[in-house]
């Protein structure tokens, strides 16, 4: 049995809509992953750092300092490029905009202290993070670092890179002393950890 000609253009066209759309579906799923392929493991931790900073709140003093800028501080050696810099800084936060200030001796003042919203602390401090940290905690500051065990030593949120992708350890208690709150959409997808007792010592 024949299809009129005219059931059989109708269901061919349909079925090479279908097929369009199916593979415009995969395209843009493999554009998605591609792009975060392309991504140097650099700009993801830059980035990871920025949306942490969307879903933490301050105390409202520190927001409310009249400084326009939210102060992304990396102490120690820099280990963003420009690239990865680039994809933060200036970007909106709580009515702020990121700045990036790079304290490569790995020595800031109280001054400096007291300007900081997130500090971002290189590999590069791994032997003086104890007192690093000890400063730090002190303000309400955020603590991000890549260094092995940072969350357990006191740190608040330690990235670790997998594969392609980058998974983080999240340290609530380390958090909630600096008087700082984190999204629970941020806390459901971390690995929490408590601080150690070498951490605490």
């Amino acid at each position: 049995m024949r299809l009129p000609f005219a059931l059989f253009v109708s269901i061919l066209t349909l079925a090479i809509r279908s097929l369009s759309i199916a593979l415009l579906v995969v395209v843009v799923a493999l554009s998605a992953f591609a792009e975060e392929q392309v991504l140097g493991e650099d700009t993801l931790k830059a980035l990871y750092s920025y949306k942490f900073a969307l879903f933490t709140e301050w105390p409202e003093e520190k927001l409310n300092d009249g400084n326009p800028a939210l102060e992304f501080c990396i102490i120690g050696r820099n280990p963003f490029g420009q690239s990865a810099l680039d994809s933060i800084q200036g970007k909106p936060v709580k009515d702020k905009s990121i700045h990036v200030e790079i304290f490569s001796s790995g020595v800031l003042s109280e001054e400096s202290l007291h300007h900081c919203h997130v500090a971002f602390i290189s590999s590069s401090e791994t032997q003086r993070l104890p007192a690093l940290l000890s400063s730090l905690q002190r303000f309400p500051i955020l603590t991000i670092s890549d260094i092995a065990g940072f969350s357990s030593r006191g740190g608040m949120i330690t990235l670790i890179k997998s594969g392609d992708h980058i998974q983080f350890e999240i340290n609530p208690d380390a958090i909630k002393q600096a008087e700082l709150a984190i999204s629970s959409k941020i806390i459901e997808l971390a690995t929490l950890v408590k601080t150690s007792k070498e951490g605490r010592e």
